[in-house]
């Protein structure tokens, strides 16, 4: 798992600009007035999100348009089911040291 992916989703306004992004190409002068924030401030969130992978963009004129790189979220959404389908057989498993068993054990004697 690419972790620069997840540490540039991790900002709030880096997932907004994401989510936007999900509709289609935008331009920056549009995601900035939909956040009330600076076309800078989107710049620079941009910016770190192309550098992650998650964003392309290109110059149209002056203005910047940009778009979501096909594929990388369906990419991370996989990985992490991957992991959440580890985690629940790890759980149905259970214990590995029998520390369950210890705990069930102890209850026991308590309540005798």
């Amino acid at each position: 798992m690419n972790i620069e992916t997840l540490k540039a989703l991790a900002d709030e306004t880096r997932l907004a600009i994401v989510r936007q992004l999900a509709g289609g190409e935008r331009c920056v002068c549009e995601i900035a007035s939909e956040l009330g924030v600076s076309d800078a401030l989107v710049s620079h969130h941009i910016k770190r999100l192309r550098e992650a992978g998650v964003v392309r963009s290109r110059r149209v004129g002056v203005w910047l348009h940009c778009s979501l790189e096909p594929g990388v979220l369906g990419g991370v959404a996989s990985e992490l089911g991957e992991l959440e389908g580890t985690a629940a057989a790890s759980q149905a498993r259970g214990s590995c040291c029998g520390a369950a068993r210890d705990v069930r054990q102890l209850g026991r004697k308590g309540t005798s």
